[in-house]
């Protein structure tokens, strides 16, 4: 009977993620589920994902992750390749990072070339110390001892671009592989950026050649079918073809320990140099529900595998294994939501039309440093999604599709559509029940928004009973909508597509419906494009549109006339209005009363309570932050992490904001003590809103004042000139704004 053994490594995962981050640092959140590659470099393993790697190291059994934190240059990795001391990381936008001893050298020449044609690096072919990149456009030859590109092979009709899929050296010929057929060139030509260079085979010129390797001194290549398990691998010896196997669905052709590896989908084949089959390991072997292998190698007796859904696959003897550090479900979020100590993410989507995409996906929750997700959607066929609303155990996710589930315990305990409640679908098509937001009202009666309907918005009271309203003529059942934000005045505030929004009151006798859009006798919004709608902690609504940003002082008098103000910042010595040309995906309001605002291709920008003030402007270029469209922020009040969604993936950073108590009985000083080998911001949290805080030495001289930001002050250990404290113990002196509560802690510190 063979043996089945699970390793899970998520503690060690989670201790080199970095539990309980510090005020100012970053820690990743991406899915490491999906792999697609995978490599070997001595003990270690390289596995990567389309946006990252993780690497296993065999020695200590310890998992590490690779992304913009700790090595890689950039996001959405599309090749990887290692030899003996170094490893290749290819990117999505032509971008190449090499590692070598833990160190990243970065070569950014595709990248930055000024060339229009698809620049993503396919495959990485490395022939001792050169490595031929397969480009979008052509082949990049690198070479490694120089850190540099030695030369590009345009090997289309007339030096035009091709997309080549792969490369291979064999019999002193360089053979290509691409969606034509194989083109090949000799290497004794003296140039072979000459595309004359190069020639079409003639065998199967118009196949998909989608693999290429050598073995055995022949040439494999693999031509893809057009439907399941119907390639066809073939060897070339410099004359002649021949059928090796068929059929098959071969997504990988791997050399290693002198063995060729043939992976398919459901399967890995390994084959001496006299090319007889050594061994077929089925995809059986794992007891997973869904497999579907992507790459595999083979070493010293070990398969490690590549899969689709289960992270770096590893058997040996019999026994197998998953590898994976803790991750959400996927890496792209459509939004994150914070319950108490929990994290949430609904991972659906609508397309730039506003249609279903039809994705499958589970919620995924962070508690305690570690990633689990939901089971029960996928199952029971509920696809894109896109929002999640929370009532004790009872979690409500909204797809855009299949209407409203219900989740008791994180199992689906109803879906309420159209024959079962006030939602409806699409009228007149009579198919999807589109489910845009979710929110409670100050009552506990729960509210969706219920796109191209007759009556778009929807509440499930707390008896259980529903009803739908109409939100006016002004409102047509063609029109689509989505976000919802209900303010401490229970009024609704919905998003409506390129047609600005619409407040909702349904106690108001006479007008419940007031549309807001551009101009200013219509509310004055800076464009009629919505994309994300905030209250902050003073009452006041701000709105993101394409356009900047925009707020209502007074929302309690909207049906009265109220109109959106701009706010006048002052930027290279010129006053402009906040945010002014640019998109904002969402608003979310920190402990302190700032602002932080996810623009779509400008990053994250941090602004002070009343958005005059920049504080922090997070970019891709300057910051850890996957990419510059970020998607969606939310807070954890309690800790001061702010989660970004980006459409790289998930990331958080720990500000030094939290939310505000109601007293000083749960303060808390960390670290306490601060030890020699610290260095971070001391933080105080569990304070007053705004509280001030005094600290100062044990003779009672002061040391450093300030105030708390919403409920935390943060303090860099030295005094008000810039000068480090000695060792000592220090006493923390917080009031309210009056001073009128106070409360005293003590922190020690402990210098060399």
């Amino acid at each position: 009977m063979k043996k089945i053994l699970f390793t899970n490594l998520l503690l060690l995962a989670s201790i080199i993620q970095a539990q309980s981050i510090k005020v100012g640092e970053w820690r990743d959140h991406l899915s490491y589920f999906e792999t697609f590659d995978v490599c070997a470099q001595g003990d270690l393993i390289y596995t990567s994902t389309d946006k990252a790697l993780f690497v296993y190291n065999k020695n200590d059994q310890s998992i590490e992750r690779l992304n913009t934190l700790n090595g890689l240059s950039d996001a959405n990795v599309s090749a990887i390749s290692s030899n003996q001391t170094t490893l290749i990381v290819g990117y999505e936008n032509g971008n190449l990072d090499i590692i070598e001893n833990n160190k990243t050298e970065n070569l950014a020449d595709i990248k930055r070339a000024s060339i229009i044609a698809n620049k993503r690096i396919n495959s990485i072919n490395i022939e001792a110390d050169i490595a031929y990149l397969s480009c979008g456009f052509g082949i990049v030859v690198l070479d490694l001892l120089k850190r540099e590109i030695k030369d590009t092979y345009y090997i289309g009709a007339g030096g035009t671009y091709m997309n080549i899929i792969g490369t291979s050296i064999s019999n002193n010929k360089l053979y290509a592989a691409t969606e034509q057929g194989i083109y090949t060139a000799d290497l004794n030509q003296t140039n072979l950026a000459d595309f004359q260079a190069w020639e079409k085979m003639s065998f199967k010129e118009n196949a998909k050649i989608n693999l290429i390797e050598t073995y055995a001194g022949k040439l494999f290549a693999n031509i893809q079918g057009n439907t399941f398990n119907s390639d066809s691998l073939y060897t070339y010896d410099g004359a002649n073809w021949e059928l090796f196997s068929h059929p098959y669905s071969n997504v990988s052709l791997k050399v290693s320990d002198n063995i060729l590896v043939v992976t398919s989908k459901y399967g890995v084949n390994r084959y001496n140099e006299d090319l007889e089959s050594l061994q077929n390991l089925s995809s059986g072997v794992f007891n997973f529900s869904k497999k579907e292998f992507r790459a595999g190698i083979y070493l010293d007796g070990e398969y490690w595998i590549a899969d689709k859904n289960n992270g770096l696959l590893h058997y040996k003897n019999g026994n197998s294994e998953q590898i994976i550090p803790t991750g959400p479900h996927k890496s792209d979020v459509a939004q994150i939501q914070n319950f108490g100590d929990e994290i949430w993410l609904a991972h659906g989507s609508k397309d730039e039309n506003w249609d279903p995409t039809w994705s499958k996906n589970e919620l995924s929750i962070l508690k305690n440093d570690f990633w689990s997700h939901t089971s029960t959607l996928i199952e029971n066929e509920i696809h894109d999604p896109v929002a999640i609303a929370q009532k004790g155990n009872i979690t409500y996710v909204a797809s855009w599709q299949d209407g409203l589930a219900e989740l008791e315990n994180k199992e689906l305990s109803i879906l309420y559509n159209n024959s079962n409640s006030s939602l409806q679908k699409r009228f007149p098509h009579d198919d999807w029940t589109n489910i845009g937001a979710l929110e409670f009202d100050s009552q506990g009666n729960l509210w969706c928004t219920n796109a191209q309907t007759l009556e778009p918005l929807s509440a499930q009271y707390t008896n259980g009973e529903w009803e739908s309203f109409s939100l006016g003529n002004t409102v047509t059942e063609n029109q689509n909508l989505a976000k919802l934000l209900i303010d401490q005045n229970d009024q609704k505030w919905v998003q409506l597509k390129n047609n600005g929004l619409i407040v909702f009151d349904e106690t108001r006798s006479g007008t419940k419906a007031k549309k807001i859009s551009n101009g200013e006798n219509n509310g004055n919004l800076n464009s009629d494009r919505v994309f994300s709608m905030a209250e902050d902690l003073d009452g006041e609504i701000w709105i993101g549109t394409d356009n900047g940003v925009c707020v209502f002082y007074d929302p309690s008098a909207i049906f009265e006339g109220e109109k959106a103000a701009t706010i006048i910042v002052t930027q290279d010595g010129y006053n402009t209005h906040l945010l002014n040309g640019l998109l904002i995906n969402d608003i979310e309001i920190d402990g302190a009363n700032r602002k932080w605002f996810a623009t779509n291709n400008s990053g994250v920008v941090l602004t002070s309570e009343n958005g005059t003030e920049e504080i922090y402007h997070f970019t891709a270029e300057n910051s850890p932050l996957f990419s510059n469209k970020v998607i969606d922020i939310e807070i954890n009040q309690e800790s001061g992490e702010v989660f970004f969604a980006t459409d790289k993936g998930l990331i958080s950073y720990r500000s030094g904001a939290t939310e505000g108590s109601n007293d000083f009985s749960n303060v808390l000083v960390f670290p306490n003590p601060v030890k020699p080998d610290y260095e971070g911001t001391i933080s105080i949290k569990g304070l007053l809103t705004d509280a001030v805080v005094k600290i100062t030495d044990i003779s009672g001289n002061l040391v450093y004042k300030t105030t708390a930001l919403g409920g935390q002050a943060n303090w860099d250990g030295k005094r008000t000139n810039g000068e480090e404290v000695n060792s000592g113990v220090y006493l923390i002196f917080c009031s309210d704004e009056d001073g009128n509560e106070n409360h005293v802690s003590k922190l020690l510190i402990v210098r060399d």
